[in-house]
């Protein structure tokens, strides 16, 4: 029997925000580690990525990051999945009155929704570059993929409360689209970063930290999904 901590998808989002923030190539020296984080900026001082020979964007690296944001907003839905039909039912006819938003959204709902915020957050250009961001070529997509994270999260938020079911089948999907994303980041980061120190730079454990906690995310959701019926029956 699956222990009940094991089914919650906080431990899978949590060794997915812990993998993207630490090394996902290990390069010699040894004490130079870069994370998923790294990689935004240390491929832009790369020559090959400058000169076009690898056509490699900032936002290419912040697509896991995206998808760590709006995952965080989605498990509220699936964590409300979890209270016992009763108490949902009671909780959905005084929806719209502001004590039961207040009831609805724990303390662990809110540091959840600030957690995904501060994730958009990280995903905009830092401070100066940002005041010139929307002129700037490089930094614009950057900038826009910031605030249409942001935006997108208070949505996934808001459909989390009101539609948890559908939340956790944007969840499953977005899980896929984020491990897909992780994959690539990686395979496209890889060769520059190789060239930099004429070789192959090793996996890091943040990689695959990352890879097992989107994963893990997905297999939780599409488990979930076949247990409660709520899966395409096929005859």
């Amino acid at each position: 029997m699956t222990p009940p901590a094991l089914k919650s998808p906080l431990i899978p989002l949590a060794l997915a925000w812990l993998g993207y923030f630490t090394p996902w190539l290990w390069p010699v020296p040894a004490a130079l580690r870069l994370s998923g984080y790294d990689l935004v900026e240390w491929l832009t001082f790369a020559q090959s990525v400058r000169d076009g020979t690898y056509p490699i964007t900032r936002v290419d690296m912040l697509w896991p990051l995206i998808g760590l944001a709006l995952l965080t907003a989605l498990t509220i839905g699936i964590e409300l999945l979890r209270i016992e039909p009763r108490r949902r039912q009671e909780r959905k006819e005084k929806l719209f009155s502001s004590l039961c938003v207040l009831r609805v959204f724990a303390v662990k709902n809110w540091l959840q929704l600030a957690l995904a915020l501060f994730a958009a957050f990280l995903i905009l250009p830092g401070y100066p570059f940002i005041l010139t961001a929307h002129t700037d070529p490089e930094l614009r997509p950057q900038l826009i993929a910031g605030l249409v994270t942001g935006l997108a999260v208070l949505l996934a938020t808001t459909l989390a409360v009101y539609r948890p079911a559908l939340a956790e089948w944007l969840s499953l999907s977005t899980s896929l689209i984020a491990l897909t994303a992780t994959l690539r980041a990686y395979a496209l980061a890889r060769q520059p970063i190789a060239d930099i120190f004429t070789k192959p730079a090793p996996i890091g454990y943040g990689f695959m930290l990352t890879i097992v906690g989107f994963g893990w995310l997905a297999a939780q959701c599409l488990t979930r999904l076949w247990r409660n019926g709520r899966m395409p029956q096929v005859d």
